[in-house]
């Protein structure tokens, strides 16, 4: 009568025998876990100190967001008054701490500048810092050059009693 077989190693050879010593591997494998479950117990912690502290100081962080808006809402009127000075006096420097700084914008179809730049050997695709460059002069005629007063912000406004 012949031995049944089922494919596996058993069936045919011994299974290698197993290094001597394996407390080495088994006291590492400890150390790691050890140290796995140490670090988790750490972030957790700083996790939740992070949260503790986040709802302790939550009015800190409302405070904040209002005073960062209020300047905000305050710089663009500051800006706004800036421009109505200028139109006004047609002074860049219509008080101290602000300005005018004029910032030269251009409109242009961008399939007329490419024909455009195509046809002075600028380039296969439109290069809008060149074509600006050749365009700010106003002689290309589909081009619209404006000049707009930006308002500018010293870093230290200086305010003076009355």
């Amino acid at each position: 009568m012949e031995k049944e077989t089922t494919g596996c190693l058993s069936d045919n050879m011994e299974a290698p025998a197993p290094p001597a010593d394996l407390t080495a591997l088994t006291d590492q494998i400890k150390v790691v876990a050890k140290a796995r479950e140490v670090a988790e117990l750490a972030k957790k912690a700083r996790h939740d100190a992070q949260v503790a502290w986040e709802e302790s100081n939550a009015s800190l962080f409302e405070d904040e967001g209002l005073a960062c808006g209020a300047s905000a809402g305050a710089e663009a009127r500051l800006r706004e008054l800036t421009i109505e000075a200028y139109h006004a006096t047609g002074l860049k420097h219509p008080a101290e701490g602000v300005g005018i700084r004029e910032v030269t914008k251009l409109a242009y179809d961008e399939k007329e500048a490419l024909k455009w730049a195509i046809e002075h050997k600028l380039a296969l695709q439109l290069d809008k810092k060149k074509f600006a460059d050749y365009a700010k002069d106003g002689t290309i005629e589909f081009v619209a050059v404006t000049t707009e007063p930006q308002a500018t912000i010293a870093t230290v406004l200086v305010t003076t009693a009355e």
